[in-house]
């Protein structure tokens, strides 16, 4: 499974919080943690709207920056919603089984430990601790 690629937006709906990702293949995810729906940039176009991959990306990630996005959710599916972008206002997401859902949220752990590893790095800048991560001086 592919680390995600980001960037990473929390949305916030009545029925609690959905963390809102790309991966490095041009997929949508969203979760709560539990469970992972996913689409295709391009799936606009399913729901009767044509709107390039490109597009509909640069469109989600400035709805999902202004907390334009509305996510509503279905048996088995979820809709995310850019209310101000008439030309593709909805991506179709689809639930994914559980054994897949585990090996993207698995996926999503360890690829935003490596991103939260690479901040303390370039945080610490040159340095003579633990290659660990483990600062023994404090202890």
């Amino acid at each position: 499974m592919a680390e995600p690629a980001g960037p990473f937006h929390v949305l916030r709906t009545g029925t609690g919080r959905f963390l809102c990702y790309c991966g490095p293949d041009g997929t949508v995810y969203v979760t709560d943690a539990m469970e992972v729906w996913a689409g295709e940039l391009g799936g606009c176009s399913a729901l009767g709207f044509r709107c390039p991959p490109e597009e509909l990306g640069a469109m989600l990630r400035a709805a999902l920056v202004h907390g334009a996005a509305a996510l509503s959710l279905g048996p088995g599916s979820a809709t995310l919603r850019l209310p101000e972008e008439p030309q593709c206002p909805a991506l179709a997401l689809a639930q994914l089984p559980a054994a897949e859902a585990r090996s993207q949220l698995q996926a999503l752990v360890f690829g935003m430990a490596g991103c939260i590893e690479s901040l303390e790095r370039r945080l610490e800048g040159p340095s003579k601790k633990a290659p660990s991560g483990v600062n023994f001086e404090d202890s």
